[in-house]
């Protein structure tokens, strides 16, 4: 074996040497792990787990064209295990100023770990486009916030509704400050005169809305195509966003 050869074996070598005491440093010295299969089953509820020590499970579901739940409060410093599917069709996850950055597909559940050590709203974004709603789909985790007091008052119903509006969806298709979406705003919407578009007209009153909450595609306004989902309303979440929506 002459010089080079020695040379080549022994530099070979000390590369090798380099590579496996980065693994031994990352594993020990920096925390991290090898991706492991996620053992969590496909599910169709989001939700919110408290693991103790300040570690979160959080099951996300992206349908169109929202996120559920829409909104996760969590204390600063919280250590998250994100689990994402999806109801409907492909979307994706993107959680700005995080490295978290997956896709959410139906029957499987795909997974990403983050801390938020920083206080903040941090906003969620789908960035796989999944339809005509595809633009108004957000959601938002918000670090070091208490979550919101109860509501005490007159207005309890309409403070409700409007946080329906938001976990149901209903704010990725229908704005709330005249601005065009994929259904009617909902921008003065009560004694607004609609043509149907069937050529009918009517004036919108408590009636309707209850109608198109429950029977969303029965009664079609002109301009707008029948992609309102049935929501699951109980009486109770129902006459809360009727409320909610003779406010706007």
């Amino acid at each position: 074996m002459d010089r080079s050869e020695r040379f080549v074996l022994l530099a070979s070598g000390a590369v090798m040497l380099g590579f496996f005491a980065a693994l031994i440093y990352a594993a020990i010295g920096l925390g991290l792990s090898v991706p492991t299969c996620v053992s969590v089953a496909p599910f169709t509820t989001g939700q919110v787990i408290d693991r103790g020590g300040q570690r979160y499970e959080v099951h996300l579901v992206a349908k169109m064209w929202a996120f559920d739940p829409p909104e996760i409060r969590l204390p600063t410093g919280a250590d998250v295990d994100l689990y994402v599917s999806a109801q409907d069709v492909t979307h994706g996850v993107y959680i700005e100023h995080t490295n978290v950055n997956v896709m959410a597909v139906p029957g499987a559940v795909n997974a990403a770990r983050v801390r938020f050590a920083t206080p903040g709203t941090y906003t969620m974004l789908c960035h796989e486009y999944c339809g005509i709603g595809h633009q108004n789909m957000a959601g938002k985790f918000i670090i070091g916030a208490a979550p919101p007091a109860a509501v005490a008052s007159a207005g309890a119903a309409t403070a409700a509704g409007a946080d329906l509006f938001v976990q149901k969806g209903c704010v990725a298709c229908h704005s709330r400050d005249g601005a065009p979406g994929v259904g009617p705003t909902l921008k003065g919407v009560l004694g607004r005169h609609e043509t149907l578009a069937d050529g009918g007209s009517l004036v919108v009153d408590e009636v309707f809305i209850r109608q198109q909450l429950r029977t969303p595609n029965a009664t079609l306004i002109k301009g707008f195509q029948p992609v309102m989902p049935a929501l699951p309303l109980t009486d109770a979440e129902l006459e809360a966003l009727v409320e909610y929506v003779k406010t706007l």
